[in-house]
């Protein structure tokens, strides 16, 4: 049965029912975590304007999906870092969630948003932080970590914008759907700091790397063929970056 649902809504897609999950600790000699459920209701108004227009959508005409993978996986949950329970999850990469389901009920639910409470799900830890976006601005979402050293860390922000299909202008000209944009974005952390936008280009690298170390990183860059849109180029980079600044190698 089609589903028919007003864009401004899209993101309650499934019949999700937005809950919380508050985490507290206790300690009787060793720690011990304790669940209770704290629900909450999701705010849809932030959402990009193309879902604001006052139409309706068949969800199964948009191309692509909210999620990277739509299955719930085996997940596990960390509050302040130790492991706390094993559960089904998911990434919702439209909305910025994980969805959770507990005790094998049908509804999904969403995992609270809270810089305690991380999620390991297909491969990915999922943590709960600020960052300072490509402009700068200060969000709050989701980031995948992918490298921790001592002085640096290397984050993945991974989304999915929805684009909205356009009529033909002619009928020489065919339409495009709407669809689900895959959106990739990294970002580095130095020493603790809050992460920022990992710069694209090489003459921006002074503002992840100290001064004295520029030289040599550039060298590595150009050698090594290293693309700095490419998460695994990304590690290879910080990798060495560790090397030079605490072995003093390349210097």
């Amino acid at each position: 049965m089609n589903k028919k649902l007003v864009l401004t809504a899209i993101s309650a897609f499934c019949g999700i029912a937005v809950y919380g999950q508050a985490i507290g600790a206790s300690t009787k000699g060793v720690a011990e975590n304790n669940l209770r459920i704290a629900s909450f209701i999701h705010n849809v108004s932030t959402k990009s304007p193309a879902l604001m227009a006052d139409r309706t959508l068949d969800l199964s005409d948009i191309e692509g999906s909210m999620y990277y993978n739509e299955f719930f996986s085996k997940a596990k949950i960390y509050y302040s870092d130790k492991p706390f329970k094993s559960i089904l999850a998911r990434y919702n990469a439209y909305t910025d969630e994980i969805e959770i389901k507990r005790d094998n009920q049908e509804v999904a639910e969403a995992l609270l948003k809270d810089a305690k409470v991380s999620c390991e799900v297909n491969g990915n830890r999922f943590i709960y932080s600020e960052y300072h976006d490509k402009k700068g601005n200060l969000e709050n979402g989701y980031l995948v970590e992918h490298f921790s050293g001592q002085k640096y860390k290397l984050y993945e922000k991974k989304s999915k914008a929805f684009k909205e299909g356009q009529q033909p202008k002619t009928s020489l000209h065919l339409p495009t759907p709407d669809k689900f944009v895959d959106r990739s974005e990294y970002y580095f952390a130095v020493e603790g700091e809050t992460p920022k936008f990992f710069p694209d280009s090489k003459k921006k690298l002074s503002t992840v790397f100290d001064a004295d170390k520029i030289g040599v990183l550039r060298t590595f860059i150009k050698k090594n063929e290293i693309d700095l849109s490419e998460k695994e180029d990304l590690k290879r980079l910080l990798m060495y970056a560790e090397t030079v600044t605490f072995e003093g190698k390349g210097v």
